[in-house]
């Protein structure tokens, strides 16, 4: 008979939290978050708080991970944090600059763009030294979003482009999808439609194909957004709806947020702006849940011109002014003046 030790038993229990975590990865990105969730809390259980490892750092991030993209900030940061302060005191190095970039991103979705930009700093730099290559490639996408917020199209795609350079290079198709999104996004407000068209359809091609259903939603809600600036209405229903459908499927109150803002928008171009209203409202009342400062400056920008369509121009004027005011303390230079010439000039008759 065989016997298993102390050791022995600690090592199994290693091993089947290490695999219920990675189950829970690939779960979290598909139609099984609370899946992820659950696999993510029972690896936690297995692993235990007697001995601090680097997977257990690792895991707690994963579990944070989950709850961002389901917009769900508050609980995800402490998660971060411990993460982190594990890290540190393990001298996990390549732990530590994932945490730190994991921190800036809910830096980032609050609206504190700067200090956003020096935790991913901070964390290319602890990248950089212990050769994380796929972390390296996350934070140029991430610093590039950063530049395209302050308005530095031209730093955000070198920052892009290097990105995309890095996951071809290791052939990392997930990660690669993700900063085409940013990518044909960035193309899209420049006004380069054809480009922007053709690299969410490359990136949209390569979520179907993994099954990563949140970055299918994003990127239809960005599809839409396309189809909603060149005036192709019915194409941004359709792509809108999709948005919609996996945002509730994942039941991700950002995603959802984010496409009512689409969809208010949308039934605004259509002649409906009492719907249009009452639809911006919702998401107004989604995005400050998510506490996704950028996402609510913009349902509050199409909220204003909503309500100026309704024919309350008082309301409309109010509400253009306070997603004024919320872009520029993010530093949003470009959404500052986009906004400013809808003060100045309150057509509502387009989509921005």
């Amino acid at each position: 008979m065989t016997h298993t030790g102390v050791g022995g038993k600690k090592h199994l229990a290693t091993a089947e939290a290490r695999r219920l975590a990675e189950l829970a990865r690939a779960a979290g990105l598909g139609e099984s978050p609370d899946e992820a969730l659950r696999w993510h809390r029972d690896a936690l259980d297995l692993l235990g708080t007697d001995e601090e490892t680097p997977l257990l750092a690792d895991v707690l991030r994963w579990q944070a991970t989950v709850l961002r993209d389901r917009g769900r900030t508050s609980e995800a940061e402490p998660l971060y944090q411990r993460s982190l302060e594990i890290a540190v005191r393990l001298g996990y190095d390549a732990g530590r600059a994932h945490a730190l970039n994991c921190l800036g991103s809910l830096a980032l979705r609050r609206g504190d763009v700067n200090g956003a930009a020096n935790l991913m700093t901070d964390a290319l730099m602890a990248a950089d030294q212990c050769r994380e290559t796929r972390l390296i490639g996350m934070l140029q996408q991430n610093l590039g979003a950063i530049a395209d917020i302050r308005g530095n199209p031209a730093a955000a795609l070198a920052h892009y482009r290097v990105s995309v350079r890095t996951f071809e290079s290791t052939n990392d198709l997930q990660a690669l999808s993700w900063v085409l999104n940013n990518l044909g996004y960035l193309h899209l407000k420049e006004n380069r439609f054809d480009d922007a068209r053709a690299v969410f359809e490359r990136a949209i091609g390569i979520a179907r194909v993994r099954g990563d259903l949140m970055s299918e939603g994003i990127l239809e809600e960005n599809q839409a957004e396309l189809a909603l600036t060149v005036g192709n209405l019915d194409d941004a229903y359709e792509s809108l709806m999709r948005a919609r459908e996996v945002a509730e499927l994942r039941d991700d109150d950002l995603r959802l947020a984010s496409a009512l803002k689409l969809q208010g928008a949308y039934e605004r171009l259509s002649g409906r702006a009492a719907d249009a209203t009452d639809t911006l409202r919702h998401a107004l009342t989604l995005s400050a849940i998510t506490e996704d400062a950028l996402v609510g400056a913009e349902v509050l920008y199409q909220f204003g011109l909503a309500l100026l369509a309704f024919g309350d121009g008082r309301g409309g004027i109010e509400a253009l002014k306070a997603a004024l005011e919320a872009f520029d303390r993010m530093g949003a230079r470009q959404w500052v003046g986009k906004v400013r010439q809808r003060l100045t000039n309150p057509d509502y008759g387009r989509y921005l």
